[in-house]
């Protein structure tokens, strides 16, 4: 046929026709997603999270704490590319983002404004996609705005926000890879959800056992046979084998040590340091070091806890070891006393395991530079924490009757999503508690709302009597399969 037939006189007609083709379908798509609830409460939500952060920019500040000067000084390493000077103490998510605002507070507490409106909406999305509710959506999404606990962290100098990021970054990709159909798209998004579940633990190592939690996941997200699951979770694996592995080798190399940090050995101390006085006379320059600033720090503040961190340099030098040697001497020194005695370790990781769900709320009442808003400030504070431990409560409660009976398990609308974020929060109270005993209660500050998420949602799924989609999907494959 001629393009004269068609009333076209050249070939570039005819590509023009077809863009005006593809450019008007394009826009019919995109008028009718924007006709679509979900957008219109999205934008709203969206909107709102900016005005109440324009606010808080007027009255408030950003907050540093002891542990920012550690971030800033590899920040400051970073920001001349290298990782020479590179001490260990610290892995460098967090340090990156400072080094990418060059060292600014408030450039970093723009910058975690921004990752706090983007965690509202995945909150939603993320809602909306395993419910198929969108005010239940908005309601999570909102929450996060609201609850004192979260939007006011946005201004501490410190990772909380960036981890929540990515944790909740992270299970919205996992719901994304257990709803898409093709199959190349579900590779490139286990690939995504590798490097972003590997960047959680690049900003906290204790989520460093989140790309371990989220194989399984990965293998049965999409109905498919063993080749194709054994392909997905192989490219989801890539990140975490480039990205940590090559952290964890980088450590080895150079410091001689098996973790992510070198600061593993005098974290074990936050528990073993409350009866360090156990140890033999063959160890006594570095346990009379730690017993005297331990005395100290009781003295001043009535715990033990964190005292390590001011006895770290006498200690060097009374042992005459490096700090990175002292580690993994304090590392051997608090395994000896936990299997000495168990009892007193079990006794600290309890009280750990406890505190972890207090939900407390970081801020400076002096920072605000409003007296009225300090005083709405104030008056929410403690009224989100206590929504915030009603929810953790329910957390427990919840997860644990679903964890007994399966029948329970299906009215709450447990499925692998749900199984996924409830699982996690528990792995990580447990791992947490562990490995470290000192400020338990602010490990859960980037899972709190996965903690409201779990909570919410299976209430919903209980009081309207309904399931969750995943579960409805998967009845009706048992049924056609019976069939």
């Amino acid at each position: 046929m001629q393009l004269a037939t068609l009333g076209l006189n050249a070939p570039s007609d005819l590509s023009k026709t077809w863009n005006r083709t593809v450019l008007h379908s394009l826009g019919a798509r995109i008028r009718s997603w924007m006709s679509e609830p979900q957008f219109r409460w999205g934008m709203a939500l969206a909107v709102i999270g900016v005005l109440e952060r324009a606010w808080l920019w007027s009255v408030y500040q950003p907050i540093s704490y002891s542990d920012t000067n550690g971030y800033m000084r590899l920040a400051r390493v970073l920001s001349r590319l290298t990782l020479e000077g590179y001490a260990g103490t610290r892995v460098p998510g967090f340090p990156a983002l400072l080094a990418a605002v060059g060292l600014d507070p408030e450039q970093a507490w723009l910058a975690q404004m921004a990752l706090g409106w983007l965690i509202s909406l995945l909150l939603f999305w993320m809602t909306w996609r395993v419910t198929g509710s969108t005010g239940l959506g908005i309601m999570i999404g909102g929450l996060y705005n609201f609850i004192p606990g979260q939007i006011l962290f946005e201004a501490n100098l410190l990772t909380e926000t960036l981890t929540t990021f990515w944790v909740v970054l992270s299970l919205t990709l996992l719901v994304v890879l257990r709803q898409v159909n093709n199959q190349v798209a579900g590779i490139i998004l286990a690939l995504v959800l590798g490097v972003s579940a590997s960047a959680t633990g690049m900003v906290r190592p204790l989520f460093f056992p989140l790309t371990v939690w989220l194989v399984p996941f990965v293998w049965f997200a999409v109905e498919s046979d063993w080749r194709h699951r054994l392909l997905r979770v192989l490219v989801f694996s890539m990140g975490p084998l480039l990205i940590q592995g090559g952290w964890l080798l980088f450590i080895y190399n150079r410091f001689h040590m098996l973790s992510p940090t070198t600061m593993g050995g005098f974290s074990l101390v936050q528990h073993t340091g409350e009866y360090f006085e156990y140890l033999p006379d063959s160890v006594a320059s570095i346990r009379d070091t730690y017993l005297h600033y331990r005395d100290l720090h009781i003295a001043e503040r009535g715990v033990q806890t964190n005292a390590i961190w001011d006895a770290i340099p006498a200690m060097t030098e009374a042992s005459g070891l490096s700090s990175y040697a002292l580690s993994r001497k304090m590392s051997q020194l608090s395994i000896q006393l936990i299997l000495q005695h168990p009892d007193l370790y079990l006794r600290n990781v309890l009280e750990g395991w406890v505190a972890f769900w207090k939900a407390p709320v970081y801020w400076q009442p002096s920072a605000v530079h409003s007296g009225v808003a300090r005083g709405l400030i104030a008056f929410m504070v403690p009224i989100g924490r206590g929504i915030s431990i009603i929810a953790n409560g329910l957390f427990l409660f919840i997860s644990l009757i679903a964890l007994m009976r399966k029948v329970w398990r299906v009215r709450l609308g447990f499925g692998r999503q749900m199984v996924a974020s409830a699982g996690l929060v528990w792995w990580i109270s447990i791992v947490q508690t562990l490995v470290d005993h000192g400020d338990n209660p602010r490990f859960l500050v980037p899972l709190q709302m996965v903690v409201f998420c779990v909570v919410i949602c299976s209430l919903w799924f209980y009081f309207h009597n309904t399931t969750s989609i995943e579960v409805t999907a998967l009845k009706e494959a048992q049924i056609r399969e019976k069939e």
